[in-house]
């Protein structure tokens, strides 16, 4: 039985998120494709509808996420496209990949032996991408001779298919041509060098992130794919807010007032007397708080928050609600605030909650939960 009972929404301009990928496809080049990444449910956006908008309406060959879990919910929604988990998975998860036919990274010897066996009981072969580690050191083998123990393991192994080489760059937000990059671009081309001339034909040939796809155009080149979604979501993610491509943002993020009243000055809103009012105020009661997944520091902070076309602010927030000022604003119980989105000629976009929040909006919107709707709208 449907719930539809939800007292906040996240919405999503589908149409919009297909102009982002056919502009950021533009950019890259006939040569190069695109991996959409939809790790932690597609940034918030939602797992399974940005999965099959990704694989229906723009034709990604190969989507990628985070971890196994996200790989086996999309193959068990009909997800029949090509899947490669690029994080660290945990041992005795490793048969799904054989079950579920998804592709995994390969940077070490023990899941290399474990992933043999499985799939040698299984009669298949498991398709590999080595992950290169150049200077991010999260996950990985690096160029020489560890990466030169790997490929003879696997040369003698008969079920692993070596289909894919990447990497990830630590400080591609930073700046365009951050030397780091650089730096860590060149290993990355001797480690697949040292792949090719192993003996290995690659398919996959990938580092470049959404903000070094927006900058590095010889890493572009060099590459069969770029791992881009959040250009796609419409942020590019640079640090400074440049954004080259011309996206556009396609969420809407809103929740609705249930409450209307005024307090005089002296008096308090919320737990512990957080905000105490200075001169006579008209507070609106939301029906959103930190228990739907927002970070406290939004509302707590007094972020900015739209209603009818005025720009106001929280005054606070609490598990289940939140508090914002409406004075001298015209609204009614039941009318939407918008926290990111338009509302008459106002706008709060991503990059300015980014900014209010010092947190990036992997963060803000990946940890929004299932008691806000998600809508895809068409039209």
């Amino acid at each position: 039985m449907k719930n539809d009972y939800f007292n906040a929404y996240f919405q999503v301009d589908m149409p919009v998120v297909i102009n982002n990928y056919n502009k950021v496809k533009a950019h890259i080049g006939a040569n190069t494709d695109i991996i959409p990444v939809i790790k932690g449910n597609c940034y918030g956006f939602g797992l399974i509808p940005m999965a099959k908008l990704f694989a229906q309406d723009c034709g990604a060959k190969l989507i990628a996420d985070a971890a196994m879990y996200e790989a086996v919910t999309l193959r068990q929604a009909g997800l029949t496209c090509d899947i490669l988990v690029v994080g660290g998975i945990p041992q005795h998860l490793l048969h799904g990949a054989v079950e579920y036919d998804l592709q995994i990274p390969l940077f070490e010897a023990v899941t290399a032996r474990h992933i043999d066996r499985l799939a040698a009981a299984a009669g298949k072969k498991i398709r590999v991408h080595i992950k290169l580690n150049t200077g991010m050191n999260r996950l990985g083998v690096k160029a020489g001779k560890q990466l030169e123990n790997l490929l003879d393991l696997v040369k003698s192994l008969g079920h692993i298919e070596v289909v894919g080489a990447y990497t990830h760059f630590a400080t591609s937000t930073a700046d365009f041509y951050d030397p780091f990059a650089v730096e860590q671009f060149t290993q990355f081309q001797e480690g697949v060098h040292q792949i090719q001339d192993a003996g290995f034909s690659l398919q996959y040939i990938h580092c470049c992130n959404s903000a070094a796809t927006a900058w590095y155009q010889e890493a572009i080149d060099y590459s069969t794919h770029v791992r881009s979604c959040t250009s796609i979501l419409g942020h590019m993610a640079m640090e400074d807010g440049r954004e080259p491509l011309g996206l556009v943002e396609p969420v809407e993020i809103g929740t609705y007032i249930t409450n209307i009243h005024q307090i005089d000055a002296g008096e308090s809103v919320g737990y512990s007397r957080a905000f105490m009012a200075e001169q006579p105020m008209t507070v609106a009661t939301l029906s959103l708080g930190f228990a739907d997944g927002f970070y406290p520091g939004w509302m707590r902070r007094q972020g900015p928050v739209l209603v009818n076309g005025h720009r106001t602010r929280f005054l606070g927030c609490c598990m289940d609600q939140s508090f914002i000022d409406v004075t001298d604003i015209p609204c009614k119980i039941g009318d939407k605030a918008i926290l990111v989105g338009k509302s008459g000629d106002q706008q709060i976009t991503t990059w300015e909650i980014e900014q209010f929040c010092e947190n990036t909006f992997e963060f803000l919107y990946g940890t929004i939960g299932q008691r806000v709707e998600r809508i895809y709208k068409w039209t």
